[in-house]
């Protein structure tokens, strides 16, 4: 049982007025808007809800825009096939997730798994994709099946971290941006690093560029906006610099976007344990995995993005999956992570531009 709200009157041109559905906030908070079926034919028919959902974007999208993320729960959504039909109503992102940070495989068209990330780890707040130049304008992730315990895809509103932050800081970063500094071991039939949580962690290059061609991989480096740079243990490091918030293109809102927190190695991101054990396992290695800068390569300070955590952690918002949920985030606005989680889980995920 859902204790929500009162029916919102703002739920997006027509929503509000289509007897097919109803949508309200899910209580106790103000996002994700929780829309349900009314009709019949929504609750039975995947072939139903895909007719309704492409009648209803318009809608769909404002109601978006106002509330960040749009949860749909108790539609006929039941397995990939019926996540793919509305995956295609969107446009594909460009490259996919050809050079993505986390491992994750592609399951069917434009449907992925959510991430191969160990499931007693937490996956920290972030914007898909926010450490390069391209990056996906919505996201939209459908539960297969949820967790016995945990594993929440936890979700924050970047418009009021934006305003809970210092403006010194938001103003310093803006002017300096933000470097990023991946780097890919070499190709996996080369050995494999025993710790199974290292081998996500560190992926290597074949996987992240899904080719084992060099020449092929410098040429999505330079298609995405990336700087390459191959050592002499056989990885890959690649960078971008990019700014620390971005307009929002509908709205025009300035907003927090960038991947700071979750790509700073310290001790508040990793855990204290977590921390020590890549410093001393990196400490005599040309290049760590992940390792964020000013935008002129100055370092940046653990206790200088403190004020960025306190925020993050003020607005997470936590709601058990439900199996059929389909939730849809704005993904400038609104950023997501995951909860460790026990027992089998299957979140499935698409990135549109």
């Amino acid at each position: 049982m859902e204790h929500a709200a009162d029916a919102d009157p703002r739920c997006g041109l027509d929503l509000q007025h289509d007897p097919r559905v109803e949508c309200r906030p899910l209580s106790p908070w103000r996002m994700p808007l929780l829309i349900t079926p009314r009709d019949d034919a929504l609750r039975d028919s995947p072939a139903a809800v895909a007719d309704w959902y492409r009648g209803s974007l318009p809608a769909l999208e404002q109601a978006l825009l106002e509330y960040g993320s749009l949860l749909l729960r108790g539609f006929a959504l039941r397995d990939t096939a019926d996540f793919q039909a509305i995956a295609r109503l969107h446009p594909e992102h460009a490259f996919g997730y050809i050079g993505g940070a986390t491992p994750r495989r592609n399951i069917d068209g434009k449907v992925y798994e959510s991430t191969r990330i160990p499931p007693s780890l937490k996956i920290g707040l972030h914007q898909e994709k926010a450490y390069m130049a391209h990056y996906p304008r919505k996201l939209a992730f459908f539960c297969k099946q949820p967790s016995d315990s945990g594993g929440e895809t936890v979700i924050c509103d970047m418009r009021a971290v934006t305003r809970r932050l210092p403006p010194e800081l938001v103003e310093r970063f803006r002017q300096r941006g933000i470097q990023y500094l991946r780097n890919f071991r070499r190709p996996s039939a080369d050995g494999e690093p025993r710790n199974s949580t290292l081998r996500e962690y560190h992926r290597p290059w074949d996987d992240v560029f899904q080719s084992d061609d060099p020449a092929r991989i410098e040429q999505l480096c330079r298609d995405t906006g990336l700087a390459c740079r191959w050592l002499d243990d056989g990885s890959l490091t690649v960078s971008h610099v990019g700014g620390a918030t971005v307009r929002h293109p509908a709205t025009g809102e300035e907003i927090w976007f960038n991947q700071l927190s979750t790509q700073h190695n310290n001790a508040r991101s990793m855990g204290v344990a977590g921390y020590e054990y890549i410093r001393l396992l990196y400490r005599d290695r040309p290049a760590r995995p992940y390792e964020v800068r000013m935008g002129d390569g100055e370092a940046i300070a653990p206790e200088d993005l403190a004020p960025v955590y306190d925020a993050l952690e003020a607005e997470e918002i936590a709601f058990p999956w439900q199996r059929g949920d389909l939730l849809l985030l704005d993904n400038i606005a609104v950023a997501h992570g995951r909860n460790p989680f026990q027992g089998p889980r299957e979140i499935q995920v698409a990135l549109f531009d």
